[in-house]
């Protein structure tokens, strides 16, 4: 896969609206992308299955190969990220080199994706070596988190544990108690127990997260836009604010299979009816807030296709602080 700026600009004009982009939008964020005033991003990996990154370079999938740039070039070239294991074409020393020259330069975006394990003192999640020295993750967040200008917690694991933080029977482990066998805590608890602040910091929810989120958050802070967040520390122009409006980006609210729209909607009996709501069924819509009913998932050649209720599978909540529930380690 090749892509160039070009067409990142041409996925962000056709998302114009799902990125909250203007006309005017789109022609700033040309310009920031061609200047040096770009952020530099710093992207790490921790406990997780990198589905976020996945998700995101599924931007540019669909778009034909173009000139002589690699599937990173137009994040390595045009929005400087230093550091991204699964994009970089360096490794070893060499990459980890940026990493930390781009760390001693601050002011860099810190992307988290994964939780945090801190069981072991943190060496069940070595991610890096540096001057043969092993780094483990949470070391390296709390490091590149002194200097950053904001810190974006991609996926819900980075944001509040996902599934390797599932031990509890309770539907979420209590605040700012690591739990899993590696004693999982989200980045935001992380940085608070270990009293390092930071002017901004921005959860991204999902298992994995919309592509459309990922990159909407970047180019608000590629803007240097005000991000309006909700008590979750959600972006609540993609996730609403639960706490405020129990209906607006209600998954449940907005969702076509609702049964309160009126016929012919009816609740399903069983898996595999198409078009009815699958409350009975343990859809957690109810209770999970995010605009995947308006925003869908699985662009193809005339757009988003389809999303996991339209597949006749129930939502599980993979946005909410509580995924995913019960216990996955009994």
């Amino acid at each position: 896969m090749k892509i160039t700026r070009r067409d990142f600009l041409r996925y962000c004009a056709a998302s114009a609206a799902a990125l909250g982009l203007s006309a005017s939008g789109l022609r700033k964020l040309e310009a920031a992308l061609a200047s040096d005033g770009a952020p530099t991003i710093i992207w790490l990996h921790g406990s997780g299955c990198q589905g976020d990154s996945v998700s995101f370079l599924n931007l540019f999938a669909n778009l034909a190969p173009v000139g002589d740039v690699t599937a990173g070039g137009v994040l390595l070239d045009y929005v400087n990220l230093a550091y991204h294991t699964v994009v970089m074409a360096s490794a070893g020393e060499t990459a980890v080199t940026m990493a930390m020259q781009a760390n001693r330069k601050g002011g860099h975006v810190l992307v988290c994706e994964g939780g945090i394990a801190t069981a072991f003192e943190g060496r069940a999640c070595n991610i890096l070596t540096s001057n043969g020295e092993e780094k483990t993750y949470v070391q390296v967040v709390l490091d590149f988190a002194r200097s950053a200008a904001a810190v974006l917690c991609v996926g819900t694991c980075a944001s509040y544990g996902g599934i390797p933080r599932s031990v509890y029977p309770s539907p979420a482990p209590p605040a700012n108690v690591p739990s899993g066998p590696t004693g999982i805590l989200s980045v935001k608890e992380t940085l608070a127990l270990a009293g390092v602040s930071v002017p901004l910091l921005v959860n991204i929810p999902g298992c994995p997260s919309h592509p459309d989120w990922i990159a909407w958050a970047v180019v608000q802070l590629i803007l240097g836009n005000p991000i309006e967040l909700d008590n979750y520390s959600r972006p609540t122009a993609l996730y609403g604010n639960k706490d405020v409006n129990q209906v607006v980006l209600n998954i449940h609210e907005n969702c076509p299979r609702n049964v309160n729209l009126g016929p012919p909607n009816e609740l399903a009996t069983t898996f595999g009816q198409d078009g009815k709501c699958l409350e009975s069924l343990g859809c957690r819509g109810p209770l999970t807030f995010s605009d995947c009913p308006s925003r869908r998932w699985n662009k193809g050649e005339n757009g988003p296709t389809n999303w996991c209720i339209d597949a006749n599978a129930p939502c599980i909540g993979c946005v909410e602080p509580d995924f995913p529930g019960g216990n996955f380690y009994a």
